[in-house]
């Protein structure tokens, strides 16, 4: 019974006249000489507590009928002259004058109970309630009893018809009838008492607290002062159950039976609950074929809502327990792959059996409770445990409730997942602000990253891979040979590393394992690793060290100091045996033509059969003439293992080329030098190409052109007035020439090539591991191929400078045909004078008009070629002189300084740039920007415009 509709302190003052006047009542009930009233005081009050609405909706008789039968009871009772009822009216109405009946006492008393503002089902169902005590209290002391049977026809007789009369000894057993097949109760808190009604029989020695009419304590509880206190005593009633009253007073048997009902009825909802937990149907609950979730039978028609509610709210955690076992099944194809996925699937296996200890605890409690209700029914001096009720079950299901859903949460993100990719899945939960989340997520990424710490430590100690299933953050490609083995056979395998290792964590773990390969394979040196104890010892100890975003752990400590000490020893081996830093040196010197003399020889001795068609090369013949090169020149001073790896190669030729286009120096390197320096190979070979062919320009100045040019000076002295023009002109473009040239050498050779190889050999000797000298060599090769214009951004430079190579080979040709036409006229000449001396001596005066007519034509013939040499070699310069206005103009627009410095001795006297406007407009930034824009996108309107 519920009396909260009020609220206020009248409502307040309400519940304790309420609670007063059952106390009276009860008291006249057992009479001057009973002493058990406060027994039957905590049942009532118990009952009205657990049960606000135990009188259902529908009330065996209206306020009217009510008010009426008490009326006749009261006004009976007092003509009766029985002493008890004395004591009944006085419980029940308190100490009365004698001017005023009873009834009338009564009537004023629920006048004031209408005005208190309680409902009138409350009412009603509280006037009820006191008719049925006082009547059947009334009737027993009269002696008045019945078997059981008797009572309940009469009693279900008396509420099919409402105005017959009440039988006086059975109204109290039709009402606890009534109620108890009506009672719906109410969630209990977790700390109040869930026994039910079967609290109602146990020990004395059992004390404890029931809250009376709680919502009347609730409220009470917001005041304060000497009311609160009142009120608080008035709430909490101690409890000491008697079953001896119940059966002294007729009522135990039927009482107990229909506990003993309602009993049941909750264990067959317990039984169901406990069933769904593991994913079983049961009697209330079936599970949906589509959702997989549980709903109640139809068929099951006995549940109240509140019954109802609370199995579909336990049911939920049978839906989790199903969702996650799905992803512990392999066929479901819902579950995680490979080695780390089946530590992860054991991880939730684990879960779910410690679930299923908890679940059979419950079991074994029901258990336990049913057969204590079996074996002591009405055994009073047994301590009964505390049923095992839904609202237990529900307090109990909230952290199991929790954890499940966290589990199907983690691997529902987890399905299909392997590897790496998985552990970073797992590892995203740590960051979760949850205590219980971080906890259930580290456990679990331990379990996953157990198979995943035995790849590391086989990778790290024995440079193995073992990972059937592709997990492994470092991939092993099998097609690829041992010569390529430290650059191409392994890797960083992205979508495998999880988010907790680091980039760099990555890269030493690869290369800690790439170097033990190295060693094993390559250099055949296999002893064992330093520290392999320590790093097997840290991951048995401090395994979730490696989840810290801060990488200084022991465990991050640990692995690099392994990877300090393979890198080491692998820097020893290339450095000490096999000459890795000679092997370069001699590298840039042959094929970088730093060893200048050697490259002088060589091209000298070669001029001969390079000129010729490139069909008509042998290799075996440039490397003889190679050896007596090295033999001649300083090179024959080196290492002779070193001169054994260079060698003479001849590419491919294609239509047209000559004997300088397809020639090339190689360099062969063996052992552990071809596995580490094979990449960088090619990369030699396109950089030897165009410095070999800017020193081939440079042989052709200053052996060939130059050198014919000052060798051929004084034979054609008699013809200077003819040539001087011309050879003004020849002179003066073949010196332009010869300094491009020299400063383009300068400028590649010295300042570019030397400069980084000063800063490679730095970088050598501060080396801590093998990584460290090539990814420097690495550097050094990309500095060169970008000074030397072969990078992507230098294609208008690099295609301006061959313009200028083109015009110095159209010189050498040029400077041929005009030698040949020179000493061809002169030697006509000369021919001529001798005729004439021939004819004086021998008494004849000259030479005859045919002859002196052939001579005078073939003078004009060379004059007319001569004068066409002429504008052909001011094409040669005019072409030669605006590509080299192109390139400094590129040059001066690059962003490099080192290039602009390097225009600015291109032109250190300014002839370009007075011959080209271009050339004297200040390149602010913007110019400079605009200028590249200008010279990468529109070559072709650079082109018209120059013309």
């Amino acid at each position: 019974m519920s009396f909260s509709s009020t609220g206020g302190t009248s409502g307040r003052s309400n519940y304790k006249d309420i609670y007063v006047l059952l106390d009276r009542l009860c008291k006249s009930f057992e009479g001057a000489k009973g002493g058990n009233h406060k027994d039957i005081l905590r049942h009532v009050t118990q009952y009205i507590s657990n049960c606000p609405s135990a009188l259902g909706s529908t009330l065996p008789y209206d306020e009217s009928s009510l008010l009426s039968k008490i009326t006749q009871h009261l006004n009976a009772a007092q003509a009766s002259g029985i002493s008890h009822t004395q004591t009944v009216s006085k419980g029940l109405l308190g100490n009365t004058s004698g001017t005023q009946s009873n009834a009338a006492l009564f009537l004023n008393l629920n006048e004031q109970l209408k005005s208190s503002q309680l409902e009138a089902r409350q009412r009603n169902a509280l006037l009820t309630f006191l008719f049925f005590m006082a009547d059947t209290k009334y009737s027993q002391e009269n002696g008045c009893q019945s078997n059981v049977s008797a009572s309940s026809t009469l009693s279900r007789a008396h509420y099919s018809n409402p105005n017959a009369s009440l039988p006086p000894n059975n109204t109290m057993h039709a009402l606890r009838g009534h109620m108890l097949q009506k009672a719906q109760p109410l969630p209990l808190s977790p700390q109040t008492s869930v026994g039910g009604a079967s609290n109602l029989y146990n020990s004395k020695e059992i004390n404890h607290k029931i809250p009376m009419l709680r919502q009347s304590s609730y409220q009470a509880g917001s005041q304060s002062g000497s009311e609160n206190d009142t009120t608080s005593s008035a709430s909490m009633i101690p409890a000491a159950a008697s079953t001896q009253y119940a059966i002294k007073s007729g009522l135990g048997h039927d009482f107990n039976k229909i506990l003993c009902t309602q009993n049941n009825i909750n264990d067959n909802m317990v039984q169901n609950v406990i069933y769904a937990f593991t994913g079983i149907q049961g009697k209330y609950l079936k599970k949906d074929v589509v959702s997989g979730k549980f709903k109640l039978d139809v068929k099951a028609k006995n549940l109240n809502v509140v019954q109802a509610g609370m199995l579909l709210r336990l049911s939920e955690l049978g839906y989790y327990h199903d969702l996650v076992q799905s992803y512990t099944d392999m066929k479901s194809g819902l579950c995680a792959l490979g080695l780390m996925g089946q530590g992860f699937i054991s991880a939730l296996r684990n879960e779910l059996t410690k679930y299923y200890g908890m679940v059979a605890l419950l079991q074994e409690q029901l258990n336990k409770q049913k057969q204590v209700e079996k074996t002591n029914v009405f055994n009073s001096t047994t301590i009964r445990p505390e049923r095992l009720t839904l609202m237990k079950i529900l307090v109990w299901s909230v952290d199991p409730l929790q954890r499940l859903q966290l589990l199907a949460s983690i691997a529902e993100a987890c399905q299909e997942k392997k590897g790496g990719a998985l552990a970073s899945t797992v590892h995203g939960f740590l960051n979760n602000g949850n205590p219980m989340v971080k906890s259930l997520a580290k456990e679990l990424l331990l379990a996953i990253c157990g198979p995943l710490y035995q790849m590391l430590t086989k990778w790290l100690l024995e440079g193995e891979i073992c990972d059937p299933h592709g997990e492994f953050f470092i991939e092993c490609l099998v097609e690829v040979g041992p010569d390529r083995l430290w650059h191409d056979k392994y890797r960083v395998r992205s979508s495998m590393l999880p988010n907790f290792v680091s980039s760099d964590m990555a890269h030493k773990i690869l290369v800690t394992g790439k170097s033990i390969n190295f060693l094993c394979e390559i250099c055949q040196d296999k002893h064992p690793v330093k520290g392999r104890d320590e790093l097997k010892q840290c991951i048995e100890e401090n395994a979730e060290h490696i989840f810290s975003s801060v990488a200084d752990t022991k465990l991050h400590s640990t692995i690099d100091s392994i990877y300090l000490n393979t890198s080491k020893r692998v820097l020893d081996i290339v450095m000490g045996p096999h000459k890795l830093l000679e092997h370069l040196q001699a590298m840039r010197r042959y094929l970088l033509l730093g060893q200048g003399d050697f490259i002088g020889i060589l091209m000298e001795n070669l001029k001969s059969e390079l000129d010729k068609p490139a069909k008509e090369l042998y290799s075996y013949d440039l490397s003889s003439i190679m050896d007596a090169a090295i033999r001649s020149t300083n090179a024959q001073y080196d290492d002779p293992e070193i001169l054994n790896h260079l060698d003479v190669r001849i590419m491919s030729p294609c239509e047209g080329d000559i004997g300088w286009d397809i020639l090339s120096l190689q360099y062969t390197v063996r052992g552990p030098l071809a596995t580490m320096l094979e990449p960088s190979m090619c990369i030699y070979q396109v950089l030897f190409k165009p410095l070999w062919r800017m020193k081939h320009m440079e042989f052709v100045l200053s052996s060939k052109i130059w050198k014919d040019q000052k060798c051929n000076s004084k034979p054609l002295r008699p013809m200077a007035a003819e040539l001087d023009r011309v050879l003004y002109r020849l002179h003066l473009f073949t010196s332009e020439m010869i300094h491009f040239i020299h400063q383009m050498q300068y400028y590649i050779l010295f300042e570019v090539i030397e400069c980084s190889w000063a800063e490679l050999q730095e970088k050598v000797q501060h080396a801590k591991a093998l990584d460290d000298i090539l990814n420097a060599h690495d550097e050094f090769l990309t500095t060169i191929k970008c000074g030397a214009f072969l990078d992507s951004n230098s294609g208008e430079l690099c295609h301006n400078m061959e313009t200028v190579y083109e015009g110095i080979v159209r010189l050498e040709v040029w400077q041929d045909k005009f030698y040949e036409l020179c000493f061809r006229e002169l030697n006509a000449r000369k021919e001529y004078q001798k005729n004439i001396l021939e004819s004086e001596k021998t008494g004849k005066f000259g030479i005859t008009a045919e002859k002196k007519l052939e001579r005078d034509q073939e003078n004009k013939i060379f004059e007319q070629t001569l004068s066409s040499l002429d504008k052909s070699l001011e094409n040669i310069g005019g072409d030669y002189e605006k590509a080299v206005r192109c390139f400094l103009l590129a040059l001066n627009s690059n962003n490099d300084h080192n290039l602009q410095l390097f225009g600015i001795r291109l032109d250190f006297n300014e002839y370009y740039k007075k011959r080209d406007q271009r050339l004297g407009v200040p390149l602010t930034f913007e110019h400079m920007r605009m200028s590249n824009i200008y010279f990468n996108n529109n070559k072709s309107l650079l082109g018209s415009r120059i013309n």
